[in-house]
Formats: C-alpha cells, sequence, structure tokens
C-alpha cells in the first residue's frame, strides 16, 4: 500500500481532539516552515481555523519523477534527475541524488520569484500554510476553452453560493488538467508559434485577490497559475506584489468539495529560494 494511502487511512481514524493535538504539535516543532519577517510588507499572522476537518484527508500531490512535464526554457529549465549514489547491497545504505529546479512537479513559489525585493521561501509562516479551501470549478468551460482566465466574476459567483472568501483563503483552480499530466504536449498544449494553451488566473483576478479579499495564495492544477498564452506572467507579478505564495501542478481537486476543506501545506525551508516542491493536503468532513 502507498504511504499516501497508509497516511490518510491512519488520519482518517483519529479523533478532531487528537488531529488537533497532532496539528499543533507539528508546527510546534516546525514541520511547517517557521515565521520569520521578511520585508516591511511582511503580513500579519491570521488565526488557524478552529477546526480541521477529520472525515478524510486527500493528497492534492503529484509524485515527482523525471517524466513529469515542465515548462521548456533552454537553459534555464529541466526535468527532475535522480541517480543511485548508493545502494544495500554495496554499501549498508540506499540514497539518491536528486538535480532539480525549484520549480519542478507540484510547487510552491514565493513572492521573490518574479518580484525583486519580496520574502523567499524560508520566510512563510506557518499560519499562512494552514488554509480554508475555495475550488472554483472550471472543468466544463476548460474543454470548450483551453485559454480560460478566471475572472472576479468567477470568484464573486463562488461568494454567492459559498459566502465571502474566507480569511487567509487558499482559491484553488479545478480545471481537469491533472488528468492530462501523463502526456507532457497536452499538459503544456504548445503550439507551432511556441505558445503554451492551459487555464489560469487573469492578472485583474489575481490584483482583485490581494486588494479586496484576504487570502493567503492561489493554486492550479495546470503547470502555471497565469494561463498559458501570457508570456509576461502578469498574474504572478499582481499575485507576488501582495505577498501571496503561489501552487502550481495540484492533483485531486476533484476529490475537494467547493468550500469547507482545510488545506496544510509542507515544504522544506530552503533560505533564499524562490520556490520548491511542496506536499498538500485537503482535510475534508
Amino acid at each position: 500500500m502507498c504511504n499516501a494511502c497508509i497516511m490518510e487511512r491512519s488520519l482518517a481514524s483519529l479523533s478532531r481532539r487528537d488531529l488537533m493535538g497532532l496539528a499543533s504539535a507539528a508546527l510546534a516543532a516546525g514541520v511547517l516552515a517557521e515565521a520569520t519577517p521578511a520585508t516591511a510588507q511582511s503580513r500579519r499572522t491570521p488565526s488557524l481555523p478552529a477546526m480541521i476537518p477529520t472525515g478524510r484527508v486527500h493528497d492534492l500531490t503529484h509524485p515527482l519523477s523525471p517524466s513529469f512535464p515542465i515548462i521548456p526554457i533552454p537553459g534555464l529549465t529541466f526535468p527532475f534527475r535522480i541517480s543511485e549514489i548508493a545502494t544495500i547491497a554495496k554499501n549498508g545504505v540506499y540514497s539518491n541524488k536528486w538535480e532539480l529546479i525549484e520549480h519542478n512537479g507540484t510547487h510552491i513559489d514565493a513572492p521573490s520569484h518574479f518580484i525583486a525585493g519580496q520574502f523567499d521561501l524560508d520566510h512563510f509562516e506557518p499560519a499562512h500554510l494552514v488554509c480554508p479551501i475555495a475550488i472554483i470549478d472550471v472543468t466544463e468551460r476548460a474543454t470548450q476553452n483551453r485559454d480560460l482566465e478566471i475572472t472576479p466574476d468567477d470568484i464573486v459567483a463562488w461568494e454567492r453560493t459559498h459566502g465571502r472568501l474566507p480569511a487567509n483563503a487558499a482559491v484553488f483552480m479545478r480545471s481537469g488538467w491533472d488528468q492530462k499530466v501523463a502526456t507532457a504536449d497536452v499538459f503544456i498544449g504548445m503550439d507551432a508559434s511556441g505558445t503554451m494553451h492551459f487555464p489560469g488566473f487573469s492578472a485583474e483576478t489575481c490584483a482583485f485577490l490581494v486588494q479586496e479579499r484576504d487570502i493567503a495564495g492561489v493554486g492550479v492544477d495546470t503547470i502555471s497559475f497565469d494561463p498559458g498564452f501570457d508570456k509576461d506572467f502578469k498574474a504572478h507579478k499582481a499575485l507576488f506584489r501582495g505577498g501571496k505564495w503561489g501552487i502550481e501542478c495540484l492533483a485531486n481537486l476533484d476529490l475537494v468539495p467547493a468550500s469547507g476543506a482545510i488545506a496544510v501545506i509542507g515544504m522544506p525551508k530552503v533560505k533564499g529560494a524562490s520556490g520548491s516542491p511542496c506536499r498538500v493536503y485537503a482535510f475534508t468532513r
């Protein structure tokens, strides 16, 4: 049985009291990134959710392997590489060497990825990595329009049904693109002109979420939260100017309800990093 399945079953069997105690201990031990103000723009520390649902826990993370798709930029990007450096038979221990860029696989971007002077990966506060989830489902529309952009109207439409976005929200786009990840050409959608095609957030929407709502960050099941055709990464810049995080290449968002779930995001704490592969879980009732 896979490690994720074992963890899911084990966590699902815990009581609410047990789970909250476990979460508190993990935060105290620094399992999630520790709070360290980075700039004068550092955000206030939000309150953690009063209760984490304990019905089920879902892994929203793709396995990272050399076959995982990348945005091809000559001289800058390359697939994840893994090579064996020790074996039980030869060395008495098993170990591998990894070669990767900070933005391989399911990964989180820090604001410094596009905005000079904004904070790096090691400055994320724990409370900004435990967030209520809002799922913006554009699956049906995305089948008709690979260049679909989530607009402020989509956010307002979600709020008509579910109420105002909760404080410190993780706003996740579900487009169904995670089902295409096994076929890199389809997942990236590169045409003959070198333009990519997949859905994402508009820059206007990211600015709206930063300025008009209280969010922790956004996430997508595509390889970038900018729509593929945008070569200027305007949504990245609008989001990162506000000091928020962005997660790309999420999986299994079809298992998460439109509201009511809680995201827990784990990642390495690497000083000066612009991003990192991460592990994302959703706790649901």
